[in-house]
């Protein structure tokens, strides 16, 4: 068992609202069930819902910048507002704190090959 917890975000409609408005070369508009269909995972270092709530203060602006990015990575086209209240209007939040993993290989940080000299930890303040 890992000593992390997993957070799910699932999108709500007004991210995919978002998705298809900023969209600056629109082909086919994005559904909600195609987006929540593999949903974005986070290993967090919390143990129960009051930690989550702890976490996603200090964390969850740049949770969701990464979210935002992960669509366009032009900041102009984001909302202004990314406040945490504003990421919990777009997003719900489902926390498991129960994470076996049964691999026989080391986890191994794929994006640390692609971003030689930058650091996951800058940008949720964790390992």
């Amino acid at each position: 068992m890992l000593n992390r917890s997993v957070l799910i975000l699932r999108y709500k409609q007004s991210f995919v609202d978002w998705i298809n408005a900023a969209d600056p070369v629109p082909t086919h508009a994005v559904k909600l069930a195609d987006v929540n269909e593999d949903s974005t995972t986070y290993l967090i270092e919390v143990e129960d819902e009051d930690e989550l709530t702890a976490w996603l203060e200090a964390n969850g602006q740049a949770l969701f910048e990464e979210e935002l990015n992960g669509w366009y990575t032009d900041p102009e086209l984001w909302p202004n507002d990314r406040s945490l209240a504003q990421f919990k209007q777009w997003c719900s939040f489902e926390l498991h704190t129960v994470v076996v993993d049964t691999g026989a290989t080391l986890l191994v940080d794929d994006d640390e090959d692609e971003e030689e000299g930058e650091d996951d930890e800058d940008v949720f303040g964790e390992n």
